[in-house]
Parts: structure tokens; C-alpha cells; sequence
């Protein structure tokens, strides 16, 4: 009986197309996966092709910010280079790295169009340099040191040799000095303790070859000193004190060009010469 109704089945035409379709339906559901297959194969390669060529690299890495450091050392310290891939540059990782200098404040990398890397940083203030321990460290606005090595020691012209301090008056000078803007701490070639001087004990050695004479507290007078300078352009002195509390500047013979006598008494001549700085 059931030999019959299978016979029957096969010649019904009905039978014949739906079994047909059902073999065209796994035909095509092959034909499919393999088109898919195809192109995702086709993709990879095309990717694998692209990551191995220098098109996927960084183009250019831009540094912008820094008045300290070179750019070829930001770009060092983020571990990035020509040969870096584009796409799998992280951002924040790149920005740890470069803000594990001391020197660095803060530090942004943003990945722009063309393949482009831009890294923005904002540099601590470099007060100068003194010696510790038989070695020069870097004094920054903080009050934070940072060892100077051959890789770095171009960082010593951006500010003075600071030299005779106790720990407190060199905390003093710390505080007063972070007041002055860079580019004026960048004028100073050195910084000395002058006791000779009872009220301005504070040797200023600028890099034009003129000294000024003050205190710890009136070293925010510097902010002022080319503007005082250019008053007393015609002078044949090139010593200048400034009074921390009066606010006022002049200038007169060097302490060394004055006798013992003449170190200790209030000079005279400063008094027709003053000037409100």
C-alpha cells in the first residue's frame, strides 16, 4: 500500500515541482554563502594589503604648544612615528606617554583628516638650574626638580644659573620668580646671593651684560626692567637696583665700584635718579 502511494506521489507533477524547488533553494543558499564568502575574503585581503603598505602609517605628527622642549622629543615620548598605523592609534595612551615627562603640565593628541596627528602641550615654567649633589637640576615653577642629562641639556638656556640659597630663600625666590613671565626669566643668565647688599642681597646677572640689584621680593620687578632700561639707555652704568617696596628703580655705580663706605650708605646719586617702576 504505501509502495502505491509513493508511486502515485512521484507522478503527481505537484510532487515534482516542490521537490525541485527544494533543490534550487539549497543551490542558491550555497551560491549565497559563497558570494558572501567571497567578499569577505576579498575585504580582508584588500585590509591586510592596506595595513602592510605605508598608505595606513601616519602622514605627519604636528607639535604645537612647547616653548621648552624640541619637537623631536614630544614625538618621542608619544611613541609615535612614520611607521605608527592611523587607525590604531589610541589617543589617551599616546597622551599618558608624553605626560610622564616632568616637564609636560598637560598634553592632547586628536587624529585629524590625511592621516595627520596633532599633539598639544602645555609645558611647566622653567625657573633655571642649580646645582645638587655635584649636579644641575632644572628648577620648575612648582618648586619641582627635573635631572638635566645629555639628551636634554639644551633646557639650561632657558633659564639662570641660580647659585648661594638656603632652602627657604631659594623657596622665596621660587615664588617671587614664578610671577615673571618666560620670556623675561629667559633674559637672566644668572641669579646670586649678594650679602654685600643689606636691603638688595639679590645678584641679577641679565644676558645683556647688566646687573640689577634687589631683593628676593622685588624680583617680580623684572617685569619692568627693559622699560627701565630704555629710561637709562644714555646711562654709562650698567648696575640697576630695584626697591622691592617702594616699587622703585634706578640705577648707579656697581657695589664693586664703590668703597666699603659707599656699599653701606644709601647712594646719593640714586635719589636724583630714581624712577617709579
Amino acid at each position: 500500500m504505501l509502495d502505491d502511494k509513493e508511486k502515485l506521489l512521484k507522478k503527481n507533477p505537484l510532487f515534482n515541482i516542490r521537490k525541485n524547488q527544494k533543490k534550487m533553494t539549497a543551490y542558491e543558499k550555497a551560491r549565497r554563502f559563497y558570494f558572501v564568502l567571497s567578499i569577505v575574503l576579498s575585504l580582508l585581503l584588500i585590509g591586510g594589503v592596506y595595513f602592510v603598505s605605508g598608505a595606513s602609517n601616519v602622514y605627519r605628527i604636528a607639535v604645537e604648544g612647547n616653548r621648552y622642549l624640541k619637537d623631536e622629543d614630544i614625538i618621542e615620548l608619544s611613541g609615535l612615528s612614520d611607521k605608527s598605523k592611523y587607525l590604531l592609534l589610541i589617543p589617551m595612551n599616546v597622551q599618558r606617554k608624553i605626560e610622564s615627562d616632568p616637564l609636560i603640565e598637560s598634553a592632547k593628541v586628536e587624529r585629524l583628516d590625511g592621516r595627520l596627528v596633532r599633539i598639544s602641550v602645555k609645558e611647566k615654567k622653567i625657573l633655571g638650574y642649580a646645582p645638587e649633589n655635584g649636579l644641575n637640576v632644572l628648577i620648575l615653577e612648582n618648586g619641582e626638580k627635573m635631572g638635566i642629562g645629555k639628551k636634554n641639556m639644551y633646557l639650561i638656556s632657558c633659564g639662570p644659573y641660580i647659585e648661594g640659597f638656603d632652602e627657604e630663600g631659594m623657596n622665596s625666590l621660587i615664588h617671587q620668580m614664578s610671577k615673571c613671565e618666560a620670556k623675561v626669566i629667559e633674559q637672566i643668565s644668572e641669579i646670586h646671593r649678594f650679602p654685600q647688599l643689606k636691603y638688595q642681597d639679590v645678584e641679577i646677572i641679565m644676558r645683556d651684560g647688566n646687573y640689577v640689584f634687589t631683593s628676593v621680593y622685588g624680583i617680580e620687578l623684572l617685569e619692568h626692567y627693559f622699560d627701565i632700561q630704555s629710561s637709562y639707555a644714555s646711562s654709562k652704568n650698567s648696575c640697576y637696583y630695584f626697591e622691592d617696596i617702594s616699587g622703585n628703580a634706578y640705577t648707579s655705580a656697581c657695589p664693586w665700584e664703590k668703597t666699603e663706605e659707599e656699599v653701606k650708605q644709601p647712594d646719593q646719586e640714586s635719589e636724583e635718579q630714581e624712577e617709579n617702576a
